[in-house]
């Protein structure tokens, strides 16, 4: 490589790919068919909740999506909101995984559908369609 080819990488500050440091981004860990309403993340410092959350409500009005529930831990860096599914849920899963992924504030979320993640039992009953 020539000097003049050196000395422009080094003055805009070039480096080679395996070089450059690890960029943090957050995790994707969805389809887009497991979207059902429900996004829970969590953040690399949870001093920044309150500004995340803002965030995202303010996205969430300017897309015209309905927020139906949320529920947070601060102390944690936890979120949760609950979005009312609209007439394209696979639209609305990739604008919020769009929106939600470059933030550079949360760590990892996850689409969810916002119910218990147990099911309730259900009392045993015994069977009624034996005669003796």
């Amino acid at each position: 490589m020539s000097n003049v080819n050196n000395m422009y990488r080094k003055f805009f500050g070039f480096k080679k790919i395996n070089e450059s440091p690890e960029l943090e981004e957050a995790d994707l860990l969805n389809h887009m068919t497991d979207y059902r309403g429900g996004v829970v993340y969590q953040l690399h410092n949870p001093a920044t909740a309150i500004d995340v959350r803002k965030d995202i409500q303010q996205f969430a009005a300017k897309k015209k999506m309905h927020i139906i529930r949320t529920q947070f831990n601060d102390a944690k860096g936890l979120g949760f909101f609950q979005f009312r599914l609209g007439e394209d849920p696979g639209k609305e899963s990739q604008r919020i995984q769009g929106f939600i992924s470059q933030l550079p504030e949360v760590a990892r979320f996850k689409f969810t559908t916002g119910q218990p993640t147990q099911a309730p039992q259900q009392p045993q009953q015994p069977p009624t369609d034996i005669v003796w």
